[in-house]
């Protein structure tokens, strides 16, 4: 049976006829909006620990930020299929009833799933898309993530793991140089990461193995070339092992990272940065349990050293626990307790802070944090 249904747009990539029939589009969302005063007066004041790449969360947002994720299966027969993706986000500093606000699309994307023959289950995609990424919920921290345009094909069934290969697309607002017009200019640098991948690899009863390599270089324009000192290119390793626990999951991550993709860490590249060569090596533990009906709990414990040729680079340490009581099926009270500690490589000056934040959530269809590790959605939360 064929199943053609219609969009208002398309993108080149998507090669294929769409139909007359509209059926209803698929809709997923995020959304936060917090307000807060401050014991002295004044707004809610937002902080992290300086230097270091993230924060404890809990009652620490500031902002209203939203995602409206709407999609749609465009063309289907048999078990093959298009899928039209997007994603429109914002963010607005919560200050006023009107904010002027210039939205981004995230994710303008189509994904075909079993296009090809000889590798069923796999998905070719390609357009702006959230690829794959790896994060810890309770500091918002993305340590795996090379979002942006691109194209790729995932999900290669193995029979020992699935493999997944994507190329995209991230630039910089400057870093090329040459003349035009007879005058020096500076334009902005394109950088393309490279990135494969070989996921549920199984290791032991309930424990699987992702291992991951990604190659980030930049691309100066035809007559324009990078500065002098400009790291080019760099390389990205990672391993991560997922455990099953407790109705929930621990994650080990090791990473390293040379040159380039030392500026984000994330496997996103930066090459025409010219105070980016060194190394960064991190060791990560994370993950969220539920102990039983009443009493779950995420966690995270992290080393992050990034050793800058130029001395500049930075250690970072951190550690947190949220361990949540749920009340009633709607009612739950949540304790948030992170530490930072970054040290300077240039100086060895260390700056330290604490966070320690009490709340209290409602939620309907509250599932604690089993699975995803991410707090049930439809939250309304009192924090202190």
């Amino acid at each position: 049976m064929t199943t053609l249904r219609k969009l208002p747009l398309a993108l080149a990539v998507a090669a294929g006829v769409l139909s007359t029939q509209a059926l209803a589009v698929d809709f997923h969302g995020y959304a936060r909006s917090g307000i807060g005063w401050t014991g002295s007066g004044g707004e809610q004041q937002c902080f992290k620990a300086t230097g270091a790449a993230s924060k404890y969360r809990l009652g620490n947002e500031c902002e209203t930020y939203a995602e409206l994720k709407l999609g749609q299966e465009v063309w289907k027969e048999g078990d093959k299929s298009f899928y039209f993706d997007t994603n429109l986000a914002y963010s607005v500093s919560q200050r006023s009833d009107w904010e002027d606000v210039t939205p981004g699309f995230r994710e303008v994307n189509v994904q075909g799933k079993n296009l090809i023959e000889w590798l069923p289950g796999s998905t070719l995609w390609a357009g702006k898309r959230f690829y794959q990424r790896h994060d810890v919920h309770m500091i918002d921290f993305y340590y795996w993530d090379i979002s942006g345009p691109g194209a790729g094909l995932e999900n290669i069934d193995l029979g020992f793991g699935k493999l997944s290969a994507a190329v995209t697309r991230n630039s910089e607002s400057g870093g090329s140089y040459g003349y035009l017009d007879n005058e020096w200019k500076q334009r902005p640098t394109v950088n393309d990461t490279f990135d494969l991948r070989l996921a549920g690899l199984e290791l032991n009863p309930g424990g699987t193995l992702e291992l991951g390599v990604d190659y980030g270089r930049a691309n100066a324009q035809d007559n324009y070339r990078l500065a002098d000192g400009a790291s080019k290119d760099g390389w990205m390793f990672t391993a991560e092992h997922t455990q099953s626990i407790l109705n929930g999951y621990n994650k080990f991550v090791l990473q390293y990272a040379t040159d380039s993709m030392t500026s984000q860490n994330n496997g996103r590249n930066e090459g025409a940065t010219i105070d980016n060569n060194g190394k960064m090596i991190r060791v990560l533990d994370h993950g969220a349990i539920d102990f039983n009906d009443q009493w779950a709990l995420m966690y995270v414990a992290m080393f992050q050293d990034i050793d800058r040729d130029n001395n500049n680079g930075t250690t970072w340490y951190t550690v947190g626990v949220r361990p949540m009581y749920k009340w009633t099926p709607i009612m739950s009270t949540l304790l948030e307790a992170g530490y930072d500690n970054v040290k300077s490589q240039r100086t060895g000056d260390r700056n330290g802070q604490y966070k320690v934040t009490l709340g209290a959530a409602m939620a309907g269809g509250q599932q604690h944090l089993v699975a995803s590790g991410h707090p049930p959605v439809r939250h309304l939360r009192q924090v202190g």
